[in-house]
C-alpha cells in the first residue's frame, strides 16, 4: 500500500487493525496517528471536522459501553488512484450499557448493533468518513423509544438555538469524493431496482435483483427473510415518505475468487413525510434518508443484504419540522 506503514498488507488489514487498536486496545489517543487533523466525520445526526472531536466522541462512547467489542464483518474497498483507498467497513458491535451518556443513566443491559463506515484513506490516515450507526437498535435495547429519542434530539437543537439542516445540506453531507463513475454491472442493476422501488413503489423490481430466499439485516437489528418480508418492511418507508429522489453517491463492486460478489452503496433518498406508514401521522416534513448498503450476490441476485439506516435521524427530522 503506497504511502502506508509496511505492517499493513492491504486495505482490509489496515482498517481492521487500526479499528482494533483504537477501540478494543483502548488506544483512543492513537486516533491522532490514524486520522487527519481536519478529517470530516459525517453521520446522519452530526458532523465533526477536527480530530479532537473524534477522540472526545470515542471516549464518550467507551464511557457508556466500556466493554464494547467491534467484530469486523467485512471490508469492501477500492484503490481509486495510486495511494488513495476507499473502504466500506461493516462492524457488528456488542456492549453493556454501564455508563452515563446520550442514552441516559446506565441500565446494565446488553446491546448489539451494526455500523457501516465509509472511509477515504491516504498517507496512513483516514482523511474523510461517512458513518451510519443503527441507533434505533441501541435505543430500543436500553428501554427507550426511537420516536421520543429523535424528538429529544430535535428539542436539544432548538434549545441550543439551532435547527435541523435543510434537505440540500443533508444531501450535500452525503455527497463527496472520490468520484466512483457512472454505475455499471451488478451495482447498476441493484441501484436501478432500488430507484424504481423508492421513487415509484415498484416492488416487482426486486424480482430482478433479489433472490427469493434473500436475508436482509435492517434497522433496529431486525432480520428479514425473503422478498415478501422485504417488501413489507420497505412499504412502511415508501408509504411514509413520498415524492422522493433516490441518489447513489458512491459505489464499489468487489469480486474475489471463492466469495460472493459484494457491493457497497452510499446513497440518499430525499422525500416528504406525507403518508401513513412506519413513521406515524404525516407531518409534511422534508426528510432525507442517509444510508449505506452492503449486498452479497450469487448468480446476479442478492442473497444477503445489510441496510445501515439511522431511524433516529428520521424521527429527529420529523420532530424538528413540527417544532419549527
Amino acid at each position: 500500500m503506497e504511502g502506508f506503514d509496511s505492517e499493513f498488507k492491504d486495505l482490509k488489514d489496515y482498517i481492521l487493525k487500526i479499528t482494533y487498536r483504537i477501540w478494543e486496545e483502548r488506544g483512543v489517543e492513537r486516533i491522532r496517528d490514524y486520522y487527519g487533523e481536519n478529517a470530516p466525520v459525517k453521520t446522519p445526526t452530526s458532523v465533526s471536522d477536527k480530530v479532537e472531536e473524534v477522540i472526545s466522541s470515542t471516549y464518550e462512547t467507551l464511557k457508556m459501553f466500556p466493554d464494547r467489542q467491534l467484530l469486523g464483518e467485512d471490508v469492501i474497498g477500492s484503490e481509486d488512484e495510486p495511494g488513495t483507498f476507499y473502504s466500506s467497513h461493516r462492524i457488528l458491535s456488542s456492549a453493556t450499557h454501564l455508563g452515563d451518556g446520550f442514552c441516559g443513566s446506565p441500565t446494565g443491559l446488553k446491546v448489539s448493533y451494526r455500523v457501516i463506515a465509509d472511509c477515504i484513506c491516504r498517507g496512513n490516515k483516514v482523511i474523510d468518513e461517512w458513518m451510519v450507526r443503527d441507533q434505533s437498535a441501541i435505543v430500543k435495547q436500553v428501554g427507550l423509544e426511537p420516536h421520543e429519542f429523535g424528538r429529544q434530539l430535535a428539542l436539544n437543537l432548538k434549545n441550543a438555538g439551532s435547527t435541523v439542516p435543510s434537505v440540500q445540506d443533508y444531501v450535500k453531507r452525503w455527497e463527496g469524493p472520490p468520484e466512483s463513475g457512472p454505475l455499471s454491472g451488478a451495482a447498476k442493476n441493484l441501484a436501478q431496482s432500488y430507484q424504481a422501488l423508492w421513487e415509484q413503489s415498484e416492488f416487482n423490481a426486486l424480482e430482478k435483483s433479489h433472490n427469493r430466499a434473500c436475508q436482509i439485516h435492517a434497522p433496529e437489528g431486525k432480520v428479514i427473510y425473503g422478498r415478501d418480508q422485504l417488501i413489507e418492511f420497505l412499504t412502511g418507508y415508501t408509504k411514509s415518505f413520498r415524492k422522493g429522489s433516490y441518489r447513489v453517491h458512491h459505489w464499489i463492486v468487489n469480486e474475489e475468487e471463492g466469495k460472493n460478489t459484494r457491493i457497497a452503496l452510499r446513497w440518499s433518498f430525499s422525500a416528504e413525510h406525507t403518508g401513513f406508514g412506519s413513521f406515524g401521522e404525516p407531518t409534511g416534513a422534508p426528510v432525507v434518508i442517509m444510508a449505506i448498503t452492503h449486498a452479497e450476490m450469487q448468480e446476479d441476485l442478492v442473497v444477503r443484504e445489510y441496510h445501515a439506516i439511522d431511524e433516529i435521524s428520521l424521527w429527529m427530522q420529523i420532530s424538528g419540522y413540527s417544532m419549527s
